[in-house]
């Protein structure tokens, strides 16, 4: 059972997953598209999907990623009005879909599951702010720096954390080129802020990454 149903009480948590649909999603696959009406509040069972945005054409922005035992586009399935970005799983990912208007009525009738609720969706709007400045920075390195230091901090490793995204996904968070990030994590990895191994960024002290965006 996922970390967000482990939170309630056993009624609670089946309550939960006999009202919701669960759909397997393939790598790169769909969840909802920006501009669809939400009619379902989505939970990750299994798998990461990301939440992303398109500025313009062949640009690709990741407003969150969201693994096992998250849940997400709290707003939209709150109000009913149109999910304001897309969702793709990234690895083959098993989700519940749990249709708007059974979430309201476990919202009205359970404050276990309401207060829950509302804890994530803080959690969310967070982060949100946080994406916000990283895409506000004008430095480059700055803002893979801002990036590396939020994955290290939300896996919060013992000793060394290894950093699971891809280049590609820390490209998009960040807002810049593939090619961009590609030659910043190169450079601070010669800094001495973190380490690679076997392609992957391996940090050990977050120390390094904070002095370079204060």
């Amino acid at each position: 059972m996922d970390q967000f149903l482990q939170e309630f009480e056993a009624e609670l948590a089946g309550r939960v997953l006999k009202q919701g649909t669960k759909r397997r999603f393939a790598p790169n696959q769909t969840v909802f598209s920006e501009g669809d009406q939400a009619t379902f509040l989505p939970i990750v069972l299994s798998g990461q999907v990301k939440l992303v945005r398109f500025p313009e054409p062949g640009k690709e922005v990741i407003l969150g990623l969201f693994r096992t035992g998250e849940v997400f586009a709290i707003p939209p399935a709150m109000d009913g009005k149109r999910f304001p970005a897309t969702a793709v799983a990234i690895d083959k990912s098993d989700l519940l879909l749990l249709p708007r208007d059974r979430f309201l009525e476990l919202m009205k009738s359970s404050s276990e599951f309401s207060a829950a609720i509302m804890s994530r969706m803080c959690g969310i709007l967070r982060k949100r702010a946080d994406t916000v400045q990283i895409l506000a920075t004008s430095s480059a390195e700055q803002r893979v720096a801002s990036v590396i230091l939020r994955l290290a901090e939300e896996l919060e490793g013992n000793g060394i954390t290894k950093i699971p995204h891809r280049r590609q996904d820390i490209a998009e968070m960040a807002g810049l080129t593939l090619e961009t990030t590609i030659r910043v994590i190169r450079k601070m990895a010669e800094k001495g802020c973190f380490t690679i191994v076997g392609g992957r960024i391996m940090v050990g002290t977050t120390e390094p990454l904070r002095r370079l965006i204060r």
